[in-house]
């Protein structure tokens, strides 16, 4: 997963803050209890989100509980601790989906600039193979993403809508599976597939840049007529990246328009308040900060 989908913390209230914290922190403790401490590393605000859904849909009683940090033994961590199999099963697609971005990215960049991935590929394959055995529904939605995906990219000039597919349908199925009831699946799969829609097209925006330096594949790219921008030491004009800024809100502020109703009609035990933050407070503030504010520019510079 890609990181993208984070609560905006200024507008919490401090117990929900704790709570979302503590959510992270449990989940972080169940990739190293259930695939081995490495696996902690492909902890992210999506999977967490993740977890968070599916303990606010599901039956299974939380309670907090103060120990030891798994990562850094001289601090104390607030963990959200639940009877379910929530947290394992987000760990689960933590791991498949992190086993698969790094395969991806091994067939992207040349050789040596893919070393680390071929590493993390072979490290993850083993754990993979063991969340796969345990959730083979969403180890395949993954396997048909990244093929349907790759099928998408390899078309001449594909749109943005065909890109978006595949892991709009990825996550549509592994959210339906958060419930037994037909209504809520509905309203789960709604959900899901356009976070998932959401997810892809804030990826290939906070890539574009990039992707045109380097020449790689971008479905923007086609959609704005960039191409002549294409290669290294070639600068996109303010009046373009304007441009492409402004498309790219609108069509991920559209996404966002309709998981809210599907969120609505998601019957919620519990964290209401931090999901409907997390989607409408908390992507648009990243629409902002990458589209808008350059965040990840500003890091680059200060890392050269």
């Amino acid at each position: 997963m890609f990181g993208y989908v984070r609560p905006y913390k200024a507008l919490m209230l401090v117990r929900e803050y704790e709570q979302y914290k503590a959510a992270y922190c449990e989940l972080c403790n169940e990739l190293g209890r259930s695939f081995g401490a490495f696996t902690r590393l492909s902890l992210s605000y999506d999977c967490t989100m993740y977890a968070i859904l599916a303990l606010s849909v599901g039956k299974s009683e939380v309670e907090a509980a103060q120990k030891v940090c798994k990562a850094n033994p001289l601090k104390k961590c607030t963990y959200l601790k639940s009877g379910g199999d929530e947290y394992k099963k987000a760990a689960g697609l933590s791991v498949i989906m992190t086993y698969h971005k790094f395969l991806d990215n091994r067939e992207d960049e040349s050789f040596f600039k893919s070393l680390a991935a071929r590493l993390g590929a072979f490290v993850f394959k083993r754990k993979y193979k063991k969340a796969k055995a345990i959730y083979p529904s969403i180890a395949k939605a993954a396997e048909e993403m990244m093929e349907a995906q790759r099928r998408a990219e390899a078309e001449q000039g594909p749109s943005i809508d065909a890109c978006c597919e595949p892991t709009a349908k990825m996550l549509q199925s592994v959210c339906k599976e958060l419930s037994e009831d037909s209504l809520q699946k509905k309203a789960l799969a709604q959900f899901g597939y356009y976070l998932g829609r959401w997810i892809y097209l804030m990826d290939a925006a906070d890539d574009l840049k990039e992707d045109l330096q380097k020449c790689s594949f971008n479905p923007l790219i086609h959609r704005l007529g960039l191409s002549e921008y294409m290669g290294r030491g070639k600068v996109l004009p303010e009046e373009e990246s304007k441009r492409a800024e402004e498309f790219c809100n609108e069509a991920l502020n559209a996404d966002i328009a309709m998981m809210i109703p599907a969120m609505n009609l998601i019957d919620m035990e519990k964290f209401t308040n931090i999901i409907s933050n997390v989607v409408e407070k908390g992507l648009p503030e990243v629409q902002r900060e990458i589209l808008f504010l350059h965040v990840k520019e500003r890091e680059n510079d200060r890392s050269v």
